[in-house]
């Protein structure tokens, strides 16, 4: 698939995520030396999980955890000939229930 602009991209990919009810996060960027985009990656808000606290004292509160670990994403890359941005990555499933009203 391919879009016109990087926000085209973020668009589709947040309407997606709108309709199967997750969060989209702006995730890494890489730019070249003029500063144009090359590629971009979008990703689930609750990617990841979380460290382990390791200092000297315990924290007085703990909070329930946010992450869980899913790799649900979506990579644009820059097509410098045609100048449009081309989906390279996309993985849509997700390591938990999603909560569909």
């Amino acid at each position: 698939m391919e879009f016109n602009s990087e926000e085209d991209a973020h668009k589709f990919y947040n309407n997606y995520a709108f309709k199967t009810d997750f969060n989209v996060c702006k995730d890494y960027l890489n730019k070249d030396k003029d500063g144009v985009t090359t590629s971009r990656r979008y990703s689930y808000c609750k990617e990841g999980v979380k460290r382990k606290y390791e200092g000297d004292v315990m924290p007085k509160r703990t909070r329930a955890p946010t992450k869980t670990g899913c790799g649900t994403k979506m990579v644009i890359v820059l097509l410098r000939d045609i100048m449009k941005y081309r989906v390279h990555d996309l993985i849509l499933e997700h390591n938990h229930e999603l909560h569909i009203a």
